[in-house]
This record gives C-alpha cells, structure tokens and sequence, in this order.
C-alpha cells in the first residue's frame, strides 16, 4: 500500500464521515495500512504508521481512551474512534497532549465500511505514480475511447454489479448483438452473465481472452485497488489475432480505471448517504418535500426487519458487550440491505432507528428481481454471514410521504405483533396481516380510553388475582375461537367440562352474556386489550 498523510486520507473518506482530533506530534503524519485495535497480538506485530480502528472503545470511558492511545503511542500509530464532533474541549485536550494522530469517526459509521475505505484508498496508485506515457483520461468514457483506438477494439467498462459505467463510442468499431444490448441497458446481458462472471476471469492477475458462440473475441482484465475488486474492463476485437499484444496496454489502462472508480464509488457512496439520510428523516417525520435532489425517491416498498427473539441477545440491556454486538449486526443488515439491493437493480435507502433496520425499495426502475425475492435474499444472507434470524415485514407501495410514515407505523405494529406472538423468521406482508393490525389498534384504543371499557374485564381480571382463578384467560380463548369449546379447552389444556363449569360460574359472578353478540364484541375487545402479552 502507499502511504498516505493523514489529512489527504481523511480529505478522501469523504466530510462528514471522518474528522481529524489530533494531528500528532509528527509535522505530517502518514498513514501506511489500517488494523483493528482488538487484537493485542495484531497490534503488536503491526508495524509504525497505521490506523488503529478502536473497534469498542468508548470515548466517555477515561481509562479505555487512555489504554487505546497507550497503544497507538507505543505502536507509533495512529487511532481512529467513534466519536460526535465537535468534541468536548476536555477531550480535546487528553487526545492532544499524548501527541497521538487521532481520527473521529461519525458514530453511525460501521467500522467494517471504514476499515474497507481505508484500505481501497491506500491501495489506488496515486496520480503521481503513473508511468510516463501511459494512458490516461480525463474520465472513464475518455479512458475507454483511448484504449480502443490503441488496441483497435470495443471497451466496455462494467463495475462489480454488472453495470456498464463507460464504453468506447469511435466510428466503425466491431460490434456484436451483446455489445449493443449491453450498451442500450447499460447492463451485462442476462445470457451473457455466466460469461461475464467466469472464475478465471475474476482471479487472474493478467488479461483472459474469451470467444462465446455467436459474440466477437474478447479479452478482459479485472480492475483492482489492492485487494478491492472494483471492475473489469472488456474489449471486442474484429478477429483474435489483433487481441494477442494489447496484454500490457489493457493491465495499465486498468490501473488507470482504478482511479476513476475509485472516485465513482466515492460519488455512490456520497448519494447513498443523502438518500439514507433523507429516508431517515422521512420515516422520524422531518422531511417536508420528496422531490429533491438526493431525496427519498417514491413510489417505493417499505421493509422493516428486526432480530427474532431466539436467544439471550434478544435483551442486551444486562450486558454491555451483548447490546454493543447487537447494534453492530444491525448496522451490518444496513449495510448488507444496500449493496445487495444494489447488486440486484434497485438504489435503496437504509436506516438504523432503534432496534429495526427500515429499507425503501424504490419501484420505478427496479431490476427484474421482484422485492420479495429480494427480500428472502437479504435474509438469507443475514443468517448465513451475520449468524442471526430476522423477521420482515415489507409495505404497499407508498406514493407519498404521509404514506410512508403510515407504512411505518403498520410495519411497527405487525413486528410487535409478530414478535409477541413468536411467529417464525423470515417476510410477511402488511396487508396479510391486516386483521391482526385493526384488532391491535382497536385494542390499544380500548386499553387507553376507560370510557370505551364496559368494566367487566377489570372485575374478572381483579377477581382472578384475588381468589387465584382464571376467568379472564378462559373466557377470551372461548371468545377467540368463536364458541368452540373443544379448541378452547384445547389451547388451556383443560377438561371441556372443566371450561364449561367456569363459563357458567363467570356468567353468574359477573352478569356475563355469551348469547348477545354485542357483548361478546365489547368483552373480546376489553379482555384482548388488558390481557398481558
């Protein structure tokens, strides 16, 4: 990797995502790699002038602050934390006088974006480094057009979603039935996939030469920053003999595209964050106007996901550690939502808002992958890479803010009841559930209004805690199944004649009337409403 000063790689990541605390001691610090600051073996081996991620140090914590600038200090490195800024003076303060670079980086930022960042920038070759007569351009369409006129063939230039960013357009290039619908969808075709993503394609270090039934000759060359995979640049030649020498010129025209996507990942980067920052002030009620530049795009599907109670992570509130690794899989989904949403056609929108991740699915120019196929494939991924169950629930269509928020509060409610009721992982559908939405609004309206209560459920209730009986429980399974009393008796796992008995006992105690449909209405509503989860 090239080593870096610390404000240039701060000045890359973008403003808003990372700031600097402290420059140090050093007139110009230099940043030469990135690691993790929770493993004390890896710290200790890694050599002078990296950034430590301080994955878990909490800057409110004067002993574990210190301890990670004790590291950074002795590894001669410097040290990245999570932390709002400004900062507060005092820390200010601490920070410098140990004479530490330190970075600050935005709280809502996850460390495995800032450790992928880091080392994709530090990994590009800088402008200063290109070879003399190379190829240049002034962007990726430049590029494109100055290799074919090189090479005598068709570029085309596609990102890791398959996506054609560039294409050379010079007259009288070879051309095939793939190239040209490649070009009018600005995608790989369909049939043309397996081709694109063939193994030996993505693994070489050197050009692959490629001839499909039916297309042109081609070579490709993938385009790498380090380690990150950011393309593959692609050329079509008339014959394959004019394809046997451009080998060098192809490997330094990727070197080149490295920094041109770098740059138009960074552009992607920066409009994913307007967009999740205007889904996030939408869905808090914030937001006065859809149409704007980097807004939230309507009409769109709204999904909510939250973790399915299966474990004793289900409540983090006794342990810190629980919590933390808790929040850090959410901000992993949010993460993982956006770029396969991406991969798959659509420009999402994703936020964080407490415990529930919510992602906008915008319908106009979606892929050809329906939000419910998405949808299983996000959790799908979820449980295979973040070793964690979700339970979604995905919207109609909403054309209009109001909407949205109205979206919002149903998927809420169809979580919580979800959740309540234990239902399995995996998507639901707010329409499906329905019923189950209006009957838990009529009850919560019952439940905060005493003059919509008729009584006879708190009477039950009282007497049930007074004398140990269960007239409350029995009479709303009886209720719930219409009547029925071996289902009934069957969810209280008693005796029909043991529910009978207490039927008749209740209507005595209490004035309870099972023939009058209306009072069977009012106390379903009135038991369902104070019955505790």
């Amino acid at each position: 990797m090239t080593a870096m000063p610390l404000a240039q790689l701060v000045e890359a990541l973008q403003d808003g995502i990372v700031s600097v605390l402290s420059q140090g001691a050093e007139p110009e610090p230099r940043i030469h790699g990135v690691e993790l600051l929770d493993c004390p073996e890896v710290v200790r081996a890694t050599a002078p002038g990296h950034l430590l991620l301080g994955v878990g140090v909490d800057v409110a914590d004067p002993a574990a602050l210190d301890s990670a600038l004790r590291t950074a200090a002795d590894s001669s490195c410097a040290l990245a934390v999570k932390c709002a800024v400004p900062a507060p003076p005092d820390l200010e303060t601490r920070i410098r006088d140990t004479g530490v670079p330190v970075l600050a980086v935005h709280p809502q930022m996850p460390w495995t974006r800032v450790q992928r960042l880091v080392t994709t920038i530090l990994a590009a070759p800088t402008a200063d480094s290109e070879p003399g007569g190379g190829t240049t351009g002034g962007d990726l369409f430049s590029l494109a057009n100055a290799v074919a006129g090189i090479v005598g063939g068709a570029v085309a230039i596609m990102d890791t979603q398959q996506v054609v960013v560039a294409y050379s357009n010079l007259p009288d290039q070879p051309i095939d039935e793939t190239r040209r619908r490649g070009i009018l969808g600005r995608r790989v075709p369909e049939d043309a996939l397996a081709d694109h993503l063939d193994r030996e394609v993505w693994v070489s270090d050197t050009v692959v030469r490629r001839h499909r039934d039916g297309d042109l000759p081609r070579t490709a060359v993938v385009i790498r920053a380090g380690e990150d995979v950011l393309g593959s640049l692609w050329v079509a030649f008339a014959d394959e003999a004019a394809a046997l020498d451009c080998g060098p010129t192809l490997q330094e025209a990727a070197r080149v595209a490295a920094l041109h996507m770098l740059a138009l990942r960074r552009q992607v980067d920066a409009e994913q964050e307007s967009r999740d920052r205007a889904l996030r002030s939408a869905l808090e009620g914030r937001s006065g106007q859809s149409d704007l530049p980097g807004g939230v795009r309507l009409p769109a599907v709204l999904v909510g996901l939250s973790e399915a109670a299966v474990s004793e992570e289900a409540d983090g509130s006794s342990d810190p550690g629980i919590a933390a690794r808790r929040r850090a899989a959410l901000l992993r989904l949010v993460d993982l939502a956006v770029l396969d949403g991406r991969s798959l056609g659509y420009e999402p929108a994703a936020v964080l808002l407490g415990e529930r991740v919510y992602v906008l699915l915008p319908t106009a120019g979606s892929g050809p992958v329906s939000t419910a196929v998405l949808l299983d494939h996000i959790l799908d991924r979820a449980r295979h890479s973040l070793h964690r169950s979700f339970v979604a629930v995905s919207s109609s269509t909403a054309g209009a803010l109001s909407t949205l928020l109205r979206a919002r509060r149903d998927i809420d409610a169809a979580l919580d009841h979800l959740l309540e009721q234990r239902a399995d992982r995996g998507a639901y559908r707010t329409e499906d559930l329905r019923p189950a939405l209006v009957l838990r609004r009529l009850a919560h309206a019952v439940r905060d209004d005493a003059d919509l209560r008729t009584g006879t459920a708190e009477r039950l209730r009282a007497h049930d805690a007074e004398h140990a009986t269960e007239y409350a429980v029995t009479l709303l399974a009886y209720l719930r199944h219409f009547g029925d009393v071996a289902a009934a008796s069957g969810e209280l796992h008693i005796h029909q004649n043991t529910l009978r008995l207490r039927l008749r006992r209740a209507e005595q105690l209490f004035a309870v009337s099972l023939d009058d449909p209306t009072r069977r209405l009012l106390l379903t509503l009135e038991l369902t409403a104070l019955a505790r989860p």
